[in-house]
Formats: C-alpha cells, sequence, structure tokens
C-alpha cells in the first residue's frame, strides 16, 4: 500500500471513529479542510510537523498514523 494514502486512511478511520467531519478536524488542527481531504485521499505527502498536530487534535500518538490498519473501522 501506498504510504501516502495509508496514513491518510489512518486519518480518515481515527476521524470518522472520533465522530468528527473534516471540518471539525479542520478547526481543531487549524490546518485547511481542503488540505485535510488531500491528505485523507493519499495526495499530498504531510509533514511530519503537520501529523503531529492532526494527531493531537485526534487525541492519538503520531505512531499510530502510521501502522496499517491501525484503525480498523471497516
Amino acid at each position: 500500500m501506498n504510504i501516502r494514502k495509508m496514513i491518510g486512511s489512518n486519518i480518515r478511520d481515527c476521524r470518522t471513529f472520533r465522530g468528527y467531519s473534516q471540518r471539525r478536524l479542520s478547526e481543531l488542527s487549524s490546518l485547511n479542510s481542503v488540505y485535510i481531504s488531500s491528505v485523507e485521499r493519499g495526495e499530498r505527502n504531510i509533514t511530519v510537523e503537520n501529523l503531529a498536530v492532526i494527531a493531537k487534535a485526534l487525541r492519538v500518538p503520531v505512531h499510530l498514523l502510521l501502522v496499517e490498519d491501525a484503525f480498523l473501522s471497516k
């Protein structure tokens, strides 16, 4: 699996588990919702800094966003 898609999928799965919309995650992380959407689709290379910001907003350790299928919400 493509690493960008894996991270994006983990972010999306964790976000939906928390019941957050992309807009809510955007508010919590102070990142643009268009940026978050493109990260979730695996279209962007996310920086370590933004990964940490998103992890904090989602209340999970950063390393969980880097593990394949960490949030099996399927």
